[in-house]
């Protein structure tokens, strides 16, 4: 193969990540008060909830940031504050999707290491899994397509604890990610666009309504050639009535609907 060839086919395979991370970070819409495995609502720190009350304003960045800045604190007078931990990762996440690219791989860094730390002070509970696979599942996106592989393997170890911890998770979450990198993964690192599909089937038969599930579930069909499948999809995004707390993610995989349903189909709504 010639120079240039494999830098084509390089090229390709690494726009094969873009995206990888939305089956995650996508799930920053949920409650605040969901906390996964916990068979108790965990007691938060003042300090916690603000953070949280903040994150509800998340559409205005300064929020978030006020949000995470909060939590900054409340682990610089406790390290152990597991609750303070997870969210960090999954503050981080948010903002990071909607940074530049220099800012937001100090926000990935930050996030993976408060995921991990997360995960240290209590590996039994699911959110810091979940949040800590978010995090690689992001970075793989934008960096390197070597680092991105690096990554395929910690993100299905993570999404795959948060199944056995809670498979329920952020309306099974971690079975939507471990899906979308079947869908995403090059076919040497356990890339498998049949398997992605039947996993998405499974998460929408459980949770008939999400939207970034069927979303994904459109792309899984189109790549194996059920084109009126993915329309069906498509079309019921549309349909769907928003939730406040989902209002502007659904808005967002409305807006990624359309783009399908025009490129695709040469229509949309």
């Amino acid at each position: 193969m010639t120079e240039s060839g494999r830098r084509n086919r390089a090229g390709v395979a690494h726009c094969a990540w873009r995206g990888l991370a939305l089956g995650s970070c996508f799930v920053l819409s949920a409650s605040v008060a969901a906390f996964g495995a916990s068979l108790t609502t965990p007691r938060l720190t003042e300090g916690v909830r603000q953070a949280d009350d903040y994150f509800l304003g998340r559409q205005n960045p300064a929020n978030a940031r006020h949000a995470l800045q909060l939590l900054r604190e409340v682990v610089a007078q406790n390290p152990n504050d597991y609750e303070a931990w997870w969210r960090i990762a999954k503050f981080t996440c948010f903002l990071a999707r909607h940074t530049e690219k220099s800012e937001k791989l100090q926000l990935l860094d930050e996030g993976v290491g408060a995921g991990k730390r997360a995960v240290a002070l209590a590996p039994q509970r699911v959110e810091g899994h979940f949040w800590l696979g978010a995090n690689y599942g992001l970075t793989a996106e934008t960096r390197s397509f070597l680092r991105a592989l690096q990554l395929v393997d910690p993100i299905r170890q993570e999404m795959e604890t948060v199944v056995r911890l809670d498979p329920d998770y952020e309306q099974g979450a971690g079975l939507r990610t471990l899906a979308r990198v079947d869908f995403r993964a090059p076919f040497f690192k356990g890339g498998d666009k049949r398997r992605s599909m039947e996993r998405l089937e499974e998460c929408l038969t459980r949770y008939p309504e999400n939207s970034l599930t069927m979303l994904y579930l459109a792309d899984s069909y189109l790549a194996l050639g059920l084109r009126e499948e993915a329309r069906e999809q498509l079309e019921k995004i549309l349909s769907l009535c928003p939730d406040p707390n989902y209002a502007a993610e659904l808005a967002e995989n409305q807006e990624e609907a359309r783009v399908r349903l025009a490129k695709f189909f040469r229509s949309g709504k």
